[in-house]
């Protein structure tokens, strides 16, 4: 495959802007950045005059299939939101309802330019499904708790039965361990976590620090903030992905970035449920903590817009802090890419570099929203809808071409829901 001629490419980690440059692609990795050779010929040609190449999104936090809530219970607390609504509907679902759901929320992503997402949710068997039917990536946990879940009556045995079933054996699929929180799980059921992930080298997904009730609950439980008390444990390492962690003290941040901890910043959805902190983000810069973006599910975002969050992560920081300067475009960008595959432990996407898997989005240009254009980044940022987004490539393989889905009708995803 040939991407010809791209006004602007968002080159290496550093995302360096080339202009009028050309992307070879070949058995799904980038084999070659550079000017377009003289009858350079591809099996494939997309041509990219007008456009901008960059590095797929990753979306480092989301329950996909939570799409079958969204709009359900608004405008409530979270605790309560929780136990009367989507505790209640979780406790009914079936595998087929959750494939429904990850079809529609990886649709949602696909459009929206993410070409990999982590998850922690149940019934992930079908997730994995649903993610090589549209040929996304997905870094897929089982959720554990102390107690039954809609899937299992050992969730740790299932988590660990997932992990094996699925380690090695799709690209597209990675499988991780999904230990909910440390108010719904145990020392013991953490240990485990810890042990089955170590054993099978996968990484811990883990909400974190996400309530000021969740920090307020452990200093009464353990005169530990919660982070401390992972420490405590011996439960930290460089595989923990920590989603939220909005209620830190510096501190807390010291100890993240000793642990090498990865951070899930998930702006839109912790100002939707009204969870009070904002993530210590300059802070966490200074102590060079890896921190990606995340949209949390559709039942508390309400969207999978990873372009969204990007603006919201940049605007909110900003208006937290009383300083325009405190968050820069090039860095939430960098954010909601290469950072959120280091935040995966994911070594071979996340930027344009030759070797590199061809994860790749291509947006027009030529709409209103990129008119005029003084700075790619702040219009990436603050201007671009998922409109813009008309080609998507992972690994090598075009799964959106001229804004539609190339693996699966569209129009029957949707009749899924007609009349929900």
């Amino acid at each position: 495959m040939l991407l010809k001629n791209a006004s602007f490419v968002l080159y290496s980690k550093e995302l360096k802007i080339l202009k009028n440059f050309s992307i070879r692609i070949a058995e799904g990795k980038i084999e070659r950045i550079g000017k377009l050779l003289k009858k350079e010929r591809g099996e494939e040609v997309i041509d990219c005059k007008g456009k901008l190449v960059m590095p797929g999104l990753i979306n480092t936090h989301t329950h996909a299939s939570m799409t079958l809530f969204r709009g359900l219970g608004e405008d409530m607390e979270l605790h309560e939101w929780l136990k009367k609504k989507i505790w209640p509907m979780e406790s009914k679902l079936n595998p087929r309802d959750v494939f429904k759901g990850a079809m529609l929320a990886i649709m949602e992503m696909l459009k929206t330019g993410t070409t990999m997402f982590a998850d922690m949710y149940f019934f992930m068997d079908q997730v994995a499904e649903a993610c090589k039917k549209l040929g996304i990536k997905g870094v897929l946990s089982t959720g554990v708790m102390d107690f039954p879940t809609p899937e299992s009556k050992n969730p740790l045995k299932e988590a660990e039965r997932f992990i094996k079933r699925w380690k090695n054996k799709h690209k597209l699929i990675t499988p991780s361990i999904g230990p909910h929180s440390i108010y719904s799980c145990g020392k013991e059921t953490l240990e485990e976590v810890k042990r089955i992930a170590e054993e099978n080298d996968v990484l811990i997904q883990i909400h974190l620090s996400e309530t000021r009730r969740e920090v307020y609950e452990a200093w009464k439980k353990y005169k530990l903030r919660p982070v401390e008390y992972l420490k405590s444990i011996d439960f930290l390492s460089e595989r923990v992905l920590a989603a939220h962690s909005s209620w830190l003290t510096k501190q807390e941040v010291k100890i993240l970035s000793e642990y090498d901890v990865k951070v899930s910043h998930c702006p839109v959805s912790n100002m939707k449920l009204a969870t009070g902190g904002v993530i210590p983000l300059p802070e966490m810069m200074k102590q060079k903590v890896t921190v990606s973006l995340g949209t949390d599910g559709a039942a508390s975002n309400n969207s999978l817009n990873m372009f969204e969050t990007m603006k919201f992560a940049a605007l909110l920081h900003k208006h937290a802090r009383w300083d325009p300067t405190i968050t820069k475009s090039k860095q939430i960008v960098k954010m909601a890419t290469i950072e959120g595959a280091k935040a995966l432990l994911m070594k071979t996407t996340g930027s344009l570099e030759e070797g590199k898997d061809a994860d790749i989005i291509i947006l027009n240009l030529n709409t209103p929203n990129w008119k005029p254009l003084h700075d790619v980044f702040a219009n990436l940022v603050y201007s671009t809808y998922p409109s813009n987004v008309e080609t998507v490539i992972v690994d090598g393989k075009v799964v959106v071409k001229d804004f539609k889905l190339t693996q699966f009708d569209e129009k029957k995803i949707l009749r899924w829901f007609d009349g929900s």
